[in-house]
């Protein structure tokens, strides 16, 4: 007898709240602000430039710069690697939207390739048939922690004569090849928002081996001022306020001290969730390549909604019924399908970067592993650092409950 499910009226599964994601948090930074608070220096300062230092040994790199947020991050980098009008960028259409929409601000477009069926990373060959005579860039995004395949892009890249974004935001921590995923091409951005794997309530930063781009992002960032000079009233380009202040590096470096320990919780816990749910029909895990170390920025997990006879989102609604909240926020729409690019809405009332191309039109395009990965997976929990196994019990028990009702009305139908 299959259990009546909890958005028609039976039991739900959990009882009690489900734990909320939070920063991972102790006495350390709070100590660490007041430290920075009692100090007096609030805005860029020293203890922005050891939390610098101490990116670029945790990372292995030359330089590192820390900016306000992860945007900020994408900008700069666009703008020291020279972006501008009638260029583009190639990238996957299945992201926060900032990946894309930063050309933008350079007066540059996105052009969109398909995913991977697996990684829900940006599919190789797609991106290299994407590319066009104004191609600048390739944005790599390590979607959910999961890293892209790195070595096929680069090559691809260099083919072309192109440079390599990493959008690390979701991946800080991931391994590709023993290398840290924002470490392995031209520039690798990261976020530390609130709710990343590493979290200063706001903020960023970029990870070069390049002095020349080094140099040039530490301009950007502040006015483009000369970086590291005492000449406060020259500027040598168009630039940005961008700087970290004082109160997210201090938290910064307390984070980045626990970012392995935090990664291995996440791989943890997620481990157990694939254990337990990988035997149930019509529901698919996330995988990991062979040559990836996943830092499950989120645990994204997949139905398939032929086998089940529902939609994602009616799935997602019957699990949120038993007690397994899932929001809307955690499950991520195509690029093509925003109203940005839709109507590829400009700079004020006009449609400026995007009248620069003639016969763009992205509302046509088609992507049919992107589009399937959209129907298909959602994220489930953005908490597993903070779960216990009670926790994941209650959301395997939900899942199951949840797949085989509907499992068994799908065989009945036919």
């Amino acid at each position: 007898m299959v259990e009546k499910l909890a958005s028609e009226g039976g039991k739900s599964i959990r009882r009690k709240k489900f734990p909320e994601f939070h920063a991972i948090v102790d006495d350390r930074e709070i100590k660490a602000v007041t430290k920075v608070l009692r100090s007096k220096t609030w805005r860029r300062g020293p203890v922005v430039e050891q939390y610098e230092h101490d990116l670029e040994k945790h990372f292995g790199v030359k330089h590192a710069l820390a900016l306000s947020d992860g945007t900020a991050a994408l900008h700069v980098a666009m703008a020291a690697l020279g972006l501008g009008p009638r260029d583009d960028v190639v990238t996957t259409p299945y992201t926060f939207l900032a990946s894309a929409s930063v050309a933008l601000y350079q007066n540059a477009i996105p052009r969109f390739a398909d995913i991977d069926s697996k990684s829900y990373n940006l599919d190789p060959e797609q991106a290299e048939k994407a590319i066009t005579s104004c191609t600048k860039g390739i944005v790599v995004v390590h979607l959910a922690g999961h890293p892209a395949d790195m070595d096929p892009l680069c090559e691809i890249a260099q083919k072309h004569g192109l440079w390599v974004i990493e959008d690390t935001a979701q991946a800080s921590g991931a391994l590709y090849k023993s290398k840290y995923a924002g470490t392995i091409a031209t520039i690798g951005t990261f976020s530390t928002v609130d709710g990343k794997i590493m979290s200063t309530g706001e903020g960023g930063f970029c990870l070069t081996n390049d002095d020349e781009l080094a140099r040039k992002m530490g301009s950007i960032h502040n006015f483009y001022r000369a970086h590291a000079t005492s000449n406060i009233h020259q500027f040598y380009g168009i630039g940005y306020n961008y700087r970290m202040t004082e109160f997210q590096a201090a938290i910064g470096r307390e984070q980045l001290k626990k970012l392995s320990r935090m990664v291995e919780t996440r791989r943890r816990n997620a481990d157990y969730l694939t254990n337990h749910l990988q035997h149930i029909e019509g529901i698919i895990p996330p995988s990991e390549a062979p040559y990836a170390k996943h830092a499950f920025y989120y645990y994204a997990l997949r139905i398939d909604t032929k086998a089940l006879g529902v939609t994602r989102e009616e799935f997602e609604k019957a699990l949120t019924a038993e007690g397994i909240p899932i929001s809307a926020g955690r499950s991520t729409p195509l690029l093509t399908k925003t109203e940005l690019f839709n109507k590829k809405i400009g700079y004020g009332t006009t449609r400026y970067p995007f009248s620069l191309y003639e016969g763009l039109e992205y509302s046509s395009q088609v992507f049919p592993v992107a589009e399937a990965v959209d129907r298909e997976v959602f994220w489930l929990t953005d908490a597993l650092p903070i779960l216990t196994r009670d926790d994941l019990d209650d959301i395997v028990a939900a899942i199951e409950k949840v797949s085989s009702t509907f499992l068994a009305r799908s065989r009945g139908r036919h």
